[in-house]
């Protein structure tokens, strides 16, 4: 068996599911793959214990879009308000200049 092969992201997930179809065995999943099966089932339960946040996160990851977005007009207002207020304070200054 390869002892330090680094599978990535997308393998252990097809890996996996492979695993999880029922269409192979565990055993015979593991030669396929050169994997110990006690590999197979700690990576099966990373996948099953993350899954429930994948689903919960989805609403707060539209909520903080949109409070980012929010944000972001907000600066861009400020900006605005500044720039604006920086001009005023030099046609105020000209004129004092000249006066």
């Amino acid at each position: 068996m390869a002892a330090n092969r680094v599978y990535t992201p997308e393998e252990k997930l097809k890996i996996v599911l492979e695993g999880m179809s029922g269409t192979i065995s565990v055993a015979d999943l593991c030669r396929k793959y050169d994997l110990k099966p006690a590999r197979f089932y700690y990576w099966k339960d990373q996948l099953l214990n993350s899954a429930p946040e994948i689903f919960e996160n989805r609403g707060r990851k539209l909520d903080e879009d949109r409070i980012r977005e929010e944000k972001d007009k907000e600066i861009a207002r400020l900006k605005a308000t500044i720039a604006e207020i920086v001009q005023e304070n030099l046609e105020i200054k000209k004129r004092l200049e000249n006066a």
